[in-house]
């Protein structure tokens, strides 16, 4: 599911500039984690986490990227 997909059930508002910034920093951390699929289970994983991150304020999307990978390297534990 792409990204904009989620945009349209998700609860949060964002204006236009925060969407652009979260298309950005998703397509981002799809190019550098190597997930060509737009549909697989990965990509929507990247989609729901920058969705989270952007939620906590975070609008820059390099930063958002960087905070993404962070996030999914990071175990669980």
């Amino acid at each position: 599911m792409p990204i904009r997909g989620l945009l349209d059930v998700q609860e949060a508002a964002f204006d236009p500039e925060d969407i652009t910034a979260m298309v950005a920093a998703h397509e981002m951390a799809l190019k550098r984690l190597g997930v060509t699929d737009r549909k697989s289970p990965m990509a929507f994983l990247i989609a729901k986490t920058v969705l989270q991150i952007a939620k906590s304020g975070e609008r820059d999307p390099k930063l958002l990227c960087e905070r993404v990978i962070q996030a999914l390297q990071s175990p669980p534990w």
